[in-house]
């Protein structure tokens, strides 16, 4: 995972991948914490399509709050050209590789 935020505007994203989730989370949050082994396998099962960054959102606050991040995890999806969907909460990996891969095709 990334944790380099050039290029990520509030209508999209400039990196070469399709598609990008930000994974907004904070070291003293609990679902953070347990969400962080199914962001892996999202991660290895698009690989070739999906760039995931994970945002520290105590440390990324202006981020956070132009992306109208009020909770942790937070997980917004991107195009090139706009904000394709956010998931806010603990969810399982079946529930967000369905979500992923509704937004890749």
């Amino acid at each position: 995972m990334e944790t380099e935020l050039k290029g990520i505007l509030s209508n999209g994203h400039e990196y070469p991948e399709q598609v990008v989730m930000l994974w907004f989370t904070a070291s003293w949050c609990g679902p953070c914490k347990q969400l962080a082994p199914i962001i892996n396998l999202l991660e290895q099962a698009h690989k070739d399509s999906l760039r995931i960054i994970k945002v520290d959102a105590d440390e990324e606050h202006g981020l956070a709050q132009m992306l109208g991040v009020r909770a942790v995890p937070t997980l917004i999806l991107m195009d090139r050209t706009k904000r394709l969907d956010t998931h806010v909460g603990l969810s399982n990996y079946g529930e967000l590789n369905k979500w992923v891969s509704y937004h890749l095709n």
